[in-house]
Parts: structure tokens; C-alpha cells; sequence
């Protein structure tokens, strides 16, 4: 099949590049479905998967209600007559109209010119915003990462029922969830049921009340865009009454709730907040915290404080007649003002409204400004109930849950994935909630992993007994034996722990400590002169025991 820009020259017709895959995309391209088949236009969609993941589901996919493929959907079967490139972009160059992309196998590199482009790329996990964050929290932003905490969470219960360390079971079975936003509420609603579930059913050597599921808030309350200003639809002063409702409903699932409060640290063992507090814990689930994509930051354009490209009303980018921007990497303006915020909703809303436009652009048609206010907003928060807010009206509890999976089911992009999605509904009150834990290539296996240790931290308990040795590449680890610093290891050393370290030891960060941690089968290609001088150390620490 030859590509578009290859047919371009024979056809003559204005080729549209969208970028992309996500809700901006959905609707972009099948508004523009019928000018593709008139050969009116091309469009070429480039995406690094051929899947779409729609998000509103993602905490009942986590948790179990529906499986991992009911929630992602083929961009091929969304896109329909438009051509999908799967690549990275590389390069944006906008004066010559033309974007570098490299293949995912081999990075071979092709140059896609346009004479329409649709930035449309969302935004990605801001990983600096709290140390630790990258080597030890899970982020939700993409399908790889919430596919990675559903396996983890039911590794969690697997290895506290394998446990006889009472701290290390709490540890196990303490769930932490930094934002107290639309996601982070969704997922400790869900977390706290699922753990009623798993602990009634699944696992009945351990009790619920072993479990914690701890929400960390920054403001007053929790789902702060639904509690004052105008919210996603645009309808009066917020909604404090379903705040509140939400609030109490969170409480009585077991949720602990930590308000004016966020995460400050993560390391291998422990989360500390802004309030003074050390949670030790094997799992931080990131719901804050969000920047733009690296190739728009890149970007010579006007951009807000998030970092999003700022467009004209009619989603035009300013200084640029045929460049254009939606979704959560465009600051749009909302037609009462401020920005429109960044829900799933307004992107569908901003794609449809691009593809009208474009095609206006095309025909020397005067361009629309756009209009769209909002319908509503809401959030499930867990054992079948939730709390919405369509048109001003409010509802709550089951009635709430229920029209609100109705609506997510109405936006999503295909129909497979909905009966799908209604036969897993149907299916689990009777079989159960699906428990297998899978493994995303392997995650326990990887040749090389990262730790992260804060100053004073008691760092042994967390590397020892595991597949792994611990090259240390930042700061300085003490050897403490008898309350004695016995040694101090630097960077650059290995800390080999199966080379005779006696029991009563420890080992004790020395500032900020970050390891490597090596698979020990590809420790003897490694180093193996720094691996012998770190061998006589630990000979000279187990004498001085001795």
C-alpha cells in the first residue's frame, strides 16, 4: 500500500496529518470520513500503538470488573478510510510542513509532509513532580502503566498471604493514591471495594481490615474541579452538596482520606507527605501531576502555564493558519471563558469540531469558533455508585452510577469493545472479579531496575533475598555493624549481600541513595575488578564482626 504523501502527487488533494490516537483523533476522523472517500482529502493518523485506550474505565479494569482488552480499541476500525502510520515523531518542522517520524522496529526515519496538521498528543506523567516518583510510583496515563498496577495490586495480596513479617504484611497491603481528582478518587473507590471482595472470597486468610487504602489530597476536599468554579459543564458554582456525598460514601468504603495534604517522597519502602508522615507501603499510585508531550515542548508557539499550546477559538494555532491543536496539548478557549478543561468530553467535542473546520478551511469557507459549553461531569466512587452533575442536575448513588455508565458507554469508540464491556458486566457478579495476575514482559524479570533511598533509611530489608544485586550510582551507603559505621560503600560500588554479610548488620543511606539493580547471572560480565574489591570489603566488615 503506498503511502499518502506519495499518492498526493497524482491526486492533487489536501493532505491532513493528525497526531495522535486519542479522543480528539476519534472524532476527527470519522468527521472527515465521507470528504476521504468523495478523494476530497488524505489523512494519515500517526500513532505509536494501534490501539485506543479509553480511560473511563480504567478503574473497573484495574480492579477486575471488565478484562484488559474490553477497555482499548483498534484505531484501524476508528479511523476507518484514513491511513494509520504507527511511529514515534521525532520532529515537528512546521516552515516546511513536514514531519519526521522513526519506525518502532529499526528507528528508520521518513519525512510525512502535510498541508493540514492536528497536534493532537495529549500529555504525559510529569515524573519530577515528587523524588521517586519515576523509579517506584505507577502513573495512569498510558495502557501499559494501568495494566501494570492491576497486576501489581493482585501481587500484593499474593505475597502477603506468603508472609509471616506482620510489618511487611502491612506494608504489602497498603495502597497509596497521590490526588484527590476525578482518577484518584475513582481508583480508591474501586481499591477499597475490590479489597472487600478479594479478602471475603479470594483471600480469606487475610482480613479487610488488614488493607489500607490511603488518599492523598493537596486541597480542602476531595474532587476539588467538581466543588467550586464552573466545572466541565459550565453550569453555576460548583456542586458542594456532591462533594460531600462523596466524601461520606468514601469514608464508609474504608478509604482513608488525607486532605490539604500531597507526597513529598517515594522510595522502595515508604511514601512521606507534606504533613510529616512516613507510610510504608509497596505501592504509590500516581493521579497528579501532568506536562506536555517532550516533541511540544520542543515547539517554538505561544503556550500557557501547563505547558499547553495556546489556540484560537476556532482551535487554530495562533501565528499559524493551518496548524491546529486539541485536547489535553491545547489551551482552548472555553466559550464562557478561561480554557476548556481537560476531560474526555470536550476532546471529542474539540475533534468533531476540527473536522468541520478544516473542511471549511479546504473550501474557502469562513471558519466557526467553537461553541461547546459542556453537558456534565461526574465519577464513580465505588460499590456500584456515583456522583453526577448533567445540566445543573445533580444525582448520586446508584441511579448516578448507572446513567454515567451509560454515557461512557455511548462515547466509546467501538462496538466490539461494548459488548464486550456489557458481557463482562454481566458475567463477573456471577463468576467473580477476574484475578489472573499477568505480566507486561515480565516486570520482576527485567535485567535492570532502579531504587531510590532517602537519607537514613534502613536500605537492606528492601534489596535483600531478590533476583537482583545493587550497583550504587548516586550517594554513599554506611555498613552499620554493632552501631558502629563499619564501612561506607560509594558510588560505583556493588552492594554484594550474598558475600557474607553477617545478620546483625545494616545497611543505612547516607544521604540520597539511587542503585542499579543488575540481574545476578549478568553480574560476572560486569565489572568484575570493582566486584572483587567490593568482595574484600565485605571480608573485612565480617572479620571486624567476628
Amino acid at each position: 500500500m503506498r503511502l499518502p504523501q506519495q499518492t498526493l502527487e497524482t491526486k492533487k488533494v489536501p493532505h491532513i496529518l493528525i497526531l495522535g490516537s486519542g479522543y480528539v483523533t476519534i472524532t476527527a476522523a470519522r468527521g472527515l470520513q465521507k470528504a476521504i472517500r468523495r478523494k476530497e482529502v488524505e489523512v494519515t493518523v500517526i500513532s505509536r500503538e494501534n490501539f485506543h485506550c479509553f480511560h473511563g474505565f480504567v478503574g473497573e479494569m484495574i480492579t477486575g470488573r471488565v478484562s484488559p482488552g474490553s477497555i482499548v480499541s483498534p484505531v484501524r476500525r476508528i479511523i476507518g478510510a484514513a491511513y494509520l502510520y504507527v511511529a514515534n515523531i521525532e520532529h515537528i518542522d512546521m516552515e516546511a510542513q513536514q514531519i519526521t517520524v522513526s519506525r518502532l522496529n529499526d528507528g528508520s526515519r521518513t519525512d510525512l509532509r502535510y498541508d493540514h496538521l492536528l497536534i493532537a498528543l495529549g500529555s504525559a506523567d510529569n515524573l519530577e513532580i515528587y523524588p521517586g516518583l519515576k523509579e517506584h510510583g505507577f502513573c495512569l496515563k498510558t495502557y501499559e502503566e494501568c495494566f501494570r498496577v492491576k497486576n501489581h495490586i493482585l501481587k500484593m495480596f499474593e505475597q502477603a498471604g506468603t508472609t509471616n513479617d506482620p510489618e511487611e504484611r502491612k506494608a504489602l497491603l497498603t495502597f497509596v493514591i497521590a490526588g484527590g481528582g476525578y482518577a484518584g478518587t475513582e481508583i480508591a473507590g474501586e481499591m477499597s471495594d475490590f479489597a472487600r471482595l478479594l479478602t471475603s472470597k479470594e483471600y480469606p486468610h487475610i482480613r479487610r481490615e488488614e488493607c489500607r487504602v490511603i488518599l492523598v489530597c493537596k486541597t480542602a476536599t476531595i474532587l476539588p474541579e467538581l466543588r467550586s468554579g464552573k466545572g466541565a459543564a459550565g453550569y453555576g458554582n460548583g456542586h458542594p452538596t456532591l462533594v460531600n456525598y462523596a466524601s461520606g460514601h468514601s469514608l464508609k468504603l474504608g478509604v482513608e482520606v488525607k486532605l490539604d495534604t500531597s507526597v513529598t517522597l517515594a522510595t522502595a519502602g515508604t511514601v512521606q507527605l507534606s504533613n510529616g508522615e512516613v507510610i510504608s507501603t509497596r505501592t504509590i499510585i500516581n493521579a497528579v501531576g501532568t506536562k506536555a508531550q517532550a516533541v511540544i515542548e520542543c515547539l517554538n508557539l505561544e503556550k500557557d502555564p501547563k505547558g499547553r499550546i495556546v489556540v484560537n477559538k476556532d482551535m487554530t494555532v495562533k501565528g499559524w493558519s493551518n496548524v491546529w491543536a486539541g485536547g489535553d496539548c491545547a489551551a482552548l478557549p472555553h466559550p464562557k471563558g478561561d480554557y476548556c478543561p481537560s476531560v474526555g468530553i470536550f476532546a471529542l467535542k474539540g475533534g468533531a469540531h476540527f473536522a468541520k473546520n478544516v473542511l471549511r478551511k479546504i473550501r474557502s469557507k469562513p471558519l466557526k469558533e467553537f461553541s461547546y459549553v459542556g453537558i456534565g461531569q461526574g465519577v464513580s466512587i465505588g460499590r456500584r455508585t456515583a456522583v453526577v452533575e448533567l445540566s445543573g442536575v445533580r444525582i448520586r448513588g446508584l441511579l448516578a452510577w448507572i446513567l454515567w455508565r451509560v454515557l461512557l458507554v455511548y462515547y466509546f469508540p467501538t462496538w466490539d469493545r461494548r459488548l464486550r464491556l456489557l458481557a463482562d458486566w454481566i458475567i463477573w457478579p456471577f463468576v467473580g472479579r477476574d484475578i489472573v495476575q499477568l505480566t507486561a514482559g515480565n516486570e520482576d524479570n527485567r535485567e535492570l531496575k532502579t531504587y531510590r533511598f532517602e537519607a537514613g533509611q534502613e536500605i537492606l530489608e528492601a534489596i535483600r533475598n531478590t533476583r537482583f544485586e545493587h550497583l550504587l550510582v548516586q550517594g554513599k551507603v554506611e555498613v552499620v555493624s554493632a552501631g558502629i559505621v563499619a564501612h561506607t560503600f560509594a558510588e560505583g560500588d556493588y552492594l554484594l549481600l550474598d558475600a557474607g554479610l553477617p545478620e546483625s548488620t545494616s545497611l543505612r543511606a547516607k544521604g540520597e541513595v539511587r542503585t542499579l539493580a543488575v540481574k545476578k547471572e549478568f553480574l560476572p560480565l560486569l565489572h568484575k575488578q570493582s566486584m572483587k574489591k567490593n568482595l574484600r570489603k565485605v571480608g573485612a566488615v565480617s572479620e571486624l564482626q567476628g
